[in-house]
């Protein structure tokens, strides 16, 4: 699932990792849970979450909590913005992101940290 507030991110995102796994785009945390929750429940597995840290009413973070609570996807988060490097720690310690990645990087480190990701 990729989740991002700007579409030009979501389509190049969705167009890069298309070709090798099923992508659902998102464009806001509350819709990100909403669809993680609605797909589990009927039975799809969803492996992995690319995710904005800066979405529209809600910060990556909080929706990586709240994803974490149902289950055990793992969550790449990226941003294109500082984030705290305390937070981005208490995020990996507490096992809430696997990965976290700053904005812009290139398609060839994107499909290589998913395959890598979702691998594990």
């Amino acid at each position: 699932m990729i989740c991002d507030n700007e579409p030009d991110v979501r389509l190049l995102f969705g167009l890069v990792l298309g070709s090798r796994y099923d992508v659902i785009t998102v464009d806001s945390g509350e819709e990100c849970i909403e669809k993680y929750i609605e797909e589990t429940n009927r039975g799809n597995k969803i492996s992995l979450i690319l995710l904005d840290y800066k979405l529209e009413g809600m910060w990556g973070d909080s929706v990586a909590r709240k994803i974490k609570e149902c289950n055990e996807t793992k969550i790449i988060l990226n941003s294109a913005y500082n984030v705290d490097d305390v937070l981005i720690r208490e995020l990996e310690n507490g096992n809430y992101i696997s990965k976290y990645i700053q904005k812009p990087f290139d398609t060839d480190r994107l499909t290589d940290l998913v395959a890598e990701i979702v691998m594990i």
